[in-house]
């Protein structure tokens, strides 16, 4: 049947690369279209994006696609999508990540739902031994057996053929990482690049450990250098990151990073001690928080002016984007100019200021004599 392209809705798609449309485009003006694009009953794509995108880059309003009956629940969409973007072209490992968390996530709802529809008591679960049916699980699924119940399990399988699942958590992670805003700036540059590079060739693994070592590095330096970090948890991770070596193989020192980090967070968590109330503490103790935040904040950003090239923000930046950095700036001028001010007519007497007042003070009565001498010999 004919449909409107223009109707046909995109949903979602795991592809982010639809290639090179020239030849595909030649081929649609040479022979036609040999294989129209599919769709649900209410016109959500599913198979042909790059058929459709030639079409429009040719100036198609309207094109034959075939009607995929039985594809209603969103499980099933993203199947038949994942179908017609793995079967055909291969996803990308990121495309591959995206796929498969969601994937993962349908997969736990549709076990639940099974799970719900065989307890003892559910209208399913009579209905389903009324008609003496043997499989023993819900119409949408055959039942789980062993590992393969696992959402993980199937939704890594439904990507890759295989078991995968650590690959693509491994992906996921990367992707984590590079989005944390409390994460190391130069942990959340490491993952980013680490993305983009396997992205091309397919190589997860290595770049995931270098990842997960430069974290718990990034973690014992916060310990050892934060001033709110006891001292005998200060002093064991600045031990632990002298101990770390730095010519070990990457799968090692991810291994001897997280076991380091391991020991400092539990010596960390013994040498914890009850809260008590902030006044009990000390009263200024608000204060002193507020001031080691914004310090640790600032640690934590220091040098960004030396990781971004100036020239291409000034010459890249959007409207937004430039607004933003302009009004940092501005924002971080008055409140330095402000918290300047109070430092300066707050700073407390140097060690020469008491001793110049009293000389000026002995210096008074001599000055005082001086002048009355001087009145009265006049």
């Amino acid at each position: 049947m004919e449909h409107a392209i223009s109707e046909i809705v995109r949903g979602r798609s795991y592809r982010r690369d639809l290639d090179d449309l020239d030849e595909l485009c030649e081929s649609i003006q040479d022979r036609g279209l040999l294989a129209p694009p599919s769709v649900t009953e209410d016109s959500v794509l599913i198979a042909g994006e790059r058929r459709l995108a030639a079409m429009v880059r040719l100036g198609y309003r309207v094109t034959p696609v075939w009607v995929v009956h039985g594809v209603s629940d969103r499980l099933a969409e993203v199947l038949a999508i994942r179908d017609e973007q793995t079967l055909r072209k291969a996803l990308k490992p990121i495309e591959q990540a995206e796929l498969y968390e969601e994937l993962k996530q349908l997969y736990a709802e549709e076990a639940e739902r099974r799970d719900a529809a065989t307890r003892f008591g559910s209208d399913e679960r009579t209905t389903h031994l009324d008609t003496g049916a043997e499989d023993g699980g819900a119409d949408s699924a055959p039942p789980a057996r062993g590992n393969d119940g696992k959402a993980r399990v199937q939704a890594a399988k439904a990507v890759t053929g295989r078991d995968s699942r650590t690959m693509l958590e491994q992906v996921s992670e990367l992707k984590r990482i590079a989005a944390d805003d409390d994460e190391d700036p130069m942990v959340r540059q490491h993952a980013a690049e680490a993305l983009i590079e396997l992205n091309e060739d397919g190589k997860v693994n290595g770049r995931h450990q270098k990842v997960k070592a430069a974290q718990g590095r990034a973690r014992l330096t916060r310990w050892a250098e934060h001033p709110d970090t006891p001292d005998a948890v200060r002093t064991a991770a600045a031990d632990e990151l002298a101990a770390l070596g730095t010519d070990l193989p990457v799968a090692e020192l991810a291994k001897e990073t997280a076991l380091a980090v391991d020991r400092v967070q539990k010596l960390e968590a013994a040498s914890a001690t009850e809260r008590v109330g902030w006044a009990d503490v000390d009263p200024l103790m608000r204060q002193k928080h507020a001031v080691r935040k914004l310090v640790d904040l600032l640690r934590r950003e220091h040098g960004w002016w030396e990781r971004f090239d100036p020239a291409e923000i000034g010459q890249y930046a959007d409207d937004t984007q430039w607004e933003l950095i302009t009004s940092y700036l501005a924002g971080a001028t008055a409140f330095i100019t402000a918290a300047t001010t109070t430092r300066d007519n707050t700073a407390p007497a140097g060690p020469d200021d008491g001793a110049e007042d009293a000389r000026e003070d002995e210096a008074m009565p001599g000055a005082a004599d001086e002048e009355g001498a001087s009145d009265g010999s006049a």
